[in-house]
């Protein structure tokens, strides 16, 4: 697991290796994307069309360390489907560590927006790629202009021995895109943790508090897979996820989550069926 963060390491010193800048619509103040892409899709090609992924984000955050992103993604026909969408990986481009997640989705989970929130270290494109079962890539990019997310102090600032830390909480809502199926479901998954960075600063101290971020998250429908992440340091403080799903008619979600301590958290949660 420890491995794509080695990768994301590898992609930001290759791609800065460039140090070509490239003109864009919107330009960010360096374009590593091309260098970026090439270490972790080498030899791919990728289509810009907006129908299986698209990224939602602000154009300028109001707190760098806790900028919203959504993820659309394309409705499967079936769970065999050679287009359904099986991976996401949200790339924030100018940062530290540029790969903040790589989301897994379950072949019968059916989400098609998923919302997390972010730290931006700097104005940046953001990319989500998406892959299908067949292999192709798909990606959209939005540009935030942010400073300072990474090394922002936290606003807990938790003890790390703190109980707190690792609890999960689970809230059913109601869809808040129109659908006409009953059995899309809403929910969001909330994890209590501080997500330490590395970059920040101890303000008794002054030294700095050492990274300790969740690096993995598994949600579950009964047996059925709904996603799972592998997190990194740009995953904001205190995780949570929105995301909609189809029913299986189960009526649990079973959270299973770690941080890079090897610390494990769980919850099984029961589903109202009347939300």
């Amino acid at each position: 697991m420890r491995a794509s963060w080695m990768v994301a390491s590898v992609a930001f010193g290759a791609a800065a290796g460039l140090a070509m800048p490239a003109p864009a619509a919107i330009a960010a103040p360096q374009d590593l994307w091309s260098g970026l892409a090439d270490v972790l899709y080498p030899h791919r090609a990728m289509a810009q069309d907006g129908t299986m992924i698209k990224l939602g984000t602000p154009l300028s955050a109001e707190d760098a360390a806790l900028v919203p992103i959504t993820l659309h993604i394309a409705a499967a026909k079936s769970p065999t489907d050679p287009d359904r969408v099986t991976k996401v990986t949200v790339v924030i481009d100018n940062n530290p560590s540029p790969v903040a997640a790589v989301i897994e989705l379950g072949p019968r989970a059916g989400i098609t927006t998923l919302e997390t929130r972010v730290r931006v270290n700097q104005a940046t494109n953001i990319h989500a790629v998406a892959e299908t079962a067949s292999g192709k890539l798909y990606v959209s990019v939005s540009y935030v202009d942010a400073a300072g997310g990474c090394s922002a102090p936290s606003a807990t600032n938790l003890d790390p021995n703190d109980p707190q830390i690792g609890q999960i909480k689970v809230r059913q809502l109601p869809p808040q895109y129109v659908s006409d199926d009953p059995q899309r479901k809403e929910a969001v998954v909330m994890i209590k943790h501080p997500n330490n960075s590395g970059m920040q600063m101890d303000p008794t101290t002054h030294l700095y508090i050492p990274a300790r971020y969740v690096d993995s998250l598994k949600v579950m429908q009964g047996g059925d897979l709904l996603f799972a992440v592998t997190g990194g340091i740009s995953i904001s403080e205190d995780p949570n996820f929105r995301f909609d799903y189809l029913s299986n008619g189960a009526n649990v979600l079973h959270v299973a989550a770690s941080d890079i301590t090897g610390k494990k958290f769980a919850k099984d949660w029961t589903l109202n069926p009347a939300i």
